[in-house]
């Protein structure tokens, strides 16, 4: 197997030499005769090109037109994809191989197709397989199975049943034939036909073993209760010689734990020290052991850690783990203590659905921290709440009026664009699409001020920063066991933004660690004082305008722009749909109009509403309406993924549209140069997550991490799942 096989690439270099003479005849017969696959190939290879001949290629080309319906549209009816599964996979395959498509392009196409499809066994089964096929063509053999799972998360697709990928993989991947029977000697596919005998199945599994395998291969809810299996048998049938002292039990347990192969489960007060408590007589407390600041509500779990408390030990190891981070899509950052464990973040990715990493502490948890409202920051929270998380989470009040008017829609597009047999068996929707566990999530929410501190535990403390990234958005510094501390930057903008008066943010530099949102890391700048120029011309003089813009913090920002040029009274400004609501939330004064539609017709003009990219919203409608209008300027001012419309227009591919295009960048997040100098001036170890594009691609991540870009001993690029000590 290759790309492209030897008889097509010889009929490509056939037709190169012989279109204008009398073989092509032939030629076109011989090209009747290919394989499915062949007929792709040779179509990614000469669909562009003078010597395409597209009488020949109709059932391609129309599958090809619904790749290009569903990148331009959320709202495309590409049905014909789903009835036509094996040749949207394998079109899919070639064209990202041929580099018609790039890798979003090609998570968009098995996104549509995993999450629509009502045949949820055979869909997920050819992907994986598709997967299988595609790595071989790319020879990471070496690296399989590993990077199969992290493509698998990549595109946001479950593995499918282990034991029916075992002939494709142990035939395609022969020199990992060890590897790969390592795995198959695990219990996956058991668990996966038979979860109602997990219970049973969790006795014959060797924990400490095992799990660092099962993580990659199982789902969180399936692993929430393997863990809790595990420490229900032992704690049922472990019963402790006395002891004298926390302390003492607490070594004991550590050394029962080990001899069970249980290591790896955190040995927190309310799996292990609760249950044999009655053994121990607890530490007296006072109240001058109780800190003024200690939330009301975490009042009973801080006695308890301090009548019995884990560690009196003050030379501690502090555990950071990136459940999340490092790509753009699901943040997730646990820091855990001899104590304590606590989660910053637990997102959810708008490009795949997927959420964070797995770990034993996600069991333990004392609290959960929110940075700001984004979904890839708090979108997977409501999931830690159906897995009987019974504790808090923390973050702004602004926050909390922003993800929960985000996470409501979110639920919403699930349930309207999910198909109803994937949201009973994926995990995910299963949980995410339900209001209950939204719910559960603002009844534990409280709110808490940047600048104040906060003692959660005996061993932690947190002070919250502003971060001016969005509304609401925070920086968290925690100091943990005492003398170690811990930054974490969240999404943070350091350059002057209207949205925050011009004032960038006062952070913390002298941490031990310091874990830092680097999205524009290495990327060019750009001017600022010319892209407002830009903006404020075409407001002026352009007849309609129309500013697609991210519905919070940037859309906000533009009206606060506009109006502190005077633009709002000379023009007719009106913001639409949520970002109005966003508008309100946050108080926004302006002298433009805020309006959940447009009341009349868009004439002379300036409207800024959502879908940036123009995939979707009453920014794409009004684009649609005025494709003919030569006096209709539309401004881009992000992000655009390749294949969107909002891209195409810009890079002059969408010759039918006769607006003006012009692109005025505006981000939440720092720029090159000031995240560079802010890293600089940073003490002790970084951190860098959100690595912008840099780790996006599975199959190169590892390489760029180790790149020159980031060789200083002072840095350290996360991978899913790794663990930092200090």
């Amino acid at each position: 197997m290759e790309f492209p096989d030897a008889r097509v690439q010889n009929l490509v270099n056939n037709l190169r030499t012989e279109q204008h003479s009398d073989q092509s005849s032939d030629l076109a017969t011989e090209i009747e005769t290919l394989s499915p696959l062949q007929r792709f190939q040779i179509f990614c290879l000469v669909k562009d090109t003078e010597f395409f001949d597209s009488d020949q290629f109709s059932f391609e080309i129309k599958l090809w037109n619904r790749f290009l319906e569903l990148f331009r549209s959320d709202y495309a009816e590409t049905s014909f994809l789903i009835q036509n599964l094996d040749s949207a996979l394998r079109l899919a395959e070639t064209a990202l191989l041929a580099g018609l498509l790039d890798l979003e392009d090609y998570r968009s196409i098995i996104r549509y197709l995993y999450t629509n499809t009502e045949d949820y066994d055979t869909t997920v089964l050819k992907i994986n397989t598709s997967l299988l096929h595609f790595l071989y063509i790319k020879n990471a053999g070496s690296q399989i199975p590993n990077i199969f799972c992290l493509f698998l998360r990549f595109l946001g697709v479950p593995l499918a049943n282990i034991e029916e990928l075992k002939a494709d993989l142990l035939e395609l991947f022969p020199e990992v034939k060890t590897k790969i029977n390592v795995l198959l000697e695990l219990p996956i596919s058991t668990i996966q036909k038979y979860p109602q005998y997990l219970d049973e199945l969790a006795e014959q599994l060797n924990y400490d073993r095992d799990i660092p395998t099962l993580k990659n291969w199982l789902d969180h809810e399936t692993l929430f209760k393997l863990e809790k299996e595990k420490i229900a048998r032992f704690t049922k049938s472990w019963k402790p010689t006395p002891v004298n002292s926390v302390d003492e039990l607490v070594a004991a347990l550590k050394i029962e734990l080990s001899e069970k192969n249980l290591s790896t489960i955190p040995l927190v007060f309310d799996s292990f020290i609760k249950a044999y408590s009655d053994f121990l007589k607890p530490q007296n407390i006072s109240s001058k052991d109780l800190n003024s600041n200690i939330p009301q509500r975490m009042l009973n779990t801080y006695v308890e850690k301090l009548a019995y408390p884990i560690s009196s030990h003050k030379d501690v190891r502090i555990r950071i783990t990136f459940l999340g981070g490092g790509q753009i899509g699901s943040m997730g950052i646990l820091i855990s203590t001899p104590q304590s464990n606590i989660l910053i973040d637990y997102g959810m990715s708008v490009a795949n659905y997927q959420i964070p990493y797995w770990n034993e502490a996600l069991n333990h948890l004392d609290a959960i921290f929110l940075t700001h409202a984004h979904l890839d920051h708090s979108g997977a929270i409501p999931y830690l709440f159906s897995q009987n998380f019974k504790g808090y989470v923390f973050g702004s009040g602004m926050t909390k009026n922003l993800a929960n008017l985000l996470l409501t829609d979110s639920l919403d597009l699930m349930n309207k664009n999910i198909s109803e047999t994937i949201r009973k068996i994926d995990h995910r929707f299963k949980y995410l699409s339900k209001p209950a566990h939204l719910y559960q999530m603002f009844e534990n929410y409280i709110n808490i001020k940047s600048g104040k501190e906060y003692h959660l535990t005996p061993d932690i403390v947190i002070k919250p920063f502003s971060a001016n990234h969005i509304q609401g958005s925070l920086a968290y510094l925690v100091e943990c066991a005492g003398n170690t501390r811990v930054f974490f930057s969240g999404d943070f903008n350091l350059d002057s933004t209207a949205l925050f008066k011009n004032k960038s943010p006062n952070l913390p530099q002298d941490a031990n660690l310091s874990i830092i949102d680097s999205t524009y890391f290495g990327q060019p700048n750009f001017d600022m004082k010319k892209r407002d120029e830009l903006l404020f011309q075409t407001v002026k003089e352009d007849n309609r305008v129309i500013i697609p813009a991210l519905s919070v913090g940037r859309a906000q920002e533009i009206m606060i722009k506009l109006e502190k040029a005077g633009l709002t009274k000379e023009r007719k400004v009106t913001m639409l749909g949520m970002a109005t609501k966003v508008a309100r939330i946050s108080g926004l004064k302006t002298k433009g109009h805020l309006s959940d539609h447009l009341t009349q017709q868009f004439e002379d003009e300036v409207v800024i509403s959502g879908g940036g990219m123009l995939s979707g919203g009453y920014a794409r409608e009004f684009v649609e309406q005025t494709k003919e209008d030569h006096n209709t300027s539309i401004v881009l001012c992000g992000f655009l993924a390749k294949s969107t419309l909002g891209y195409r227009l810009l890079h002059k591919l969408e010759p039918h549209y006769k607006q003006k295009v012009v692109f005025t960048r505006f981000s939440g997040h720092s720029s090159n140069d000031s995240l560079r100098s802010f890293l600089d001036s940073l003490k002790g170890q970084k951190a860098l997550v959100h690595l912008g594009n840099l780790t996006k691609d599975p199959l190169t991540s590892e390489k760029i991490r180790k790149s020159k870009d980031f060789s200083r001993s002072d840095y350290y690029i996360p991978s899913l799942g790794s663990s930092l000590e200090i």
